[in-house]
């Protein structure tokens, strides 16, 4: 049964909705991401049922098979959040990145010159996040710092983790996905 989401522009999707055949991808959601409940980006992106199964893996191939520090993963995938201004990604990666370890400072740094100015592999990664978020150019020898920090499967890697975010934010932003009550009302960060 579809239950309406006051402020979204579409329903939101519950376990019984989604067809046998994608009942599979829905638990693995659940159970990549340690949910008991589907956060509604996930039930909005299940009214395409296929697109949610062909999705989601990327995500969790991203945020739990890869090499990269905790820490790092979410100040890029904030920055991302921060660039798109999607406040669901920010407000949930937040609380994500406080668990893996950030310090407040560092959270207040995002999106921020002064972020980028930290040493590789932070620096790096954040001021990649942000140009290709912002689809501007991005020079050979960025690439090649990125492989020599990263190796060839960290720079792959990280390149989808920026690219997956960035469609989910398009996604949560167009289909306008609020807020679950129980995250906090963290703002944007004011970048000069």
């Amino acid at each position: 049964m579809t239950t309406p989401l006051e402020g979204s522009r579409l329903e939101r999707m519950e376990r019984e909705d989604c067809p046998p055949e994608h009942l599979d991808a829905w638990d693995e959601i659940l159970r990549t991401r340690g949910f008991d409940i589907m956060p509604n980006v996930f039930a909005l992106l299940a009214n395409s049922p296929g697109a949610m199964a062909a999705v989601t893996p990327v995500g969790a191939h991203v945020r739990y098979a890869t090499d990269f520090d905790d820490v790092l993963r979410e100040l890029v995938i904030m920055t991302v959040a921060q660039e798109m201004r999607c406040e669901y990604e920010w407000k949930h990666h937040w609380r994500v990145a406080e668990r893996a370890g950030a310090s407040a400072e560092m959270l207040g740094k995002i999106g921020t010159p002064e972020l980028e100015a930290e040493p590789a592999p932070i620096g790096l990664a954040v001021r990649y996040a942000r140009l290709l978020t912002q689809n501007e150019p991005i020079d050979d020898a960025m690439v090649a710092d990125l492989r020599e920090n990263f190796g060839t499967t960290g720079f792959v890697d990280l390149t989808i983790m920026i690219g997956y975010y960035g469609m989910l934010a398009r996604f949560i932003n167009t289909v306008v996905i609020p807020v679950e009550d129980s995250y906090d009302d963290i703002s944007f960060n004011k970048v000069a």
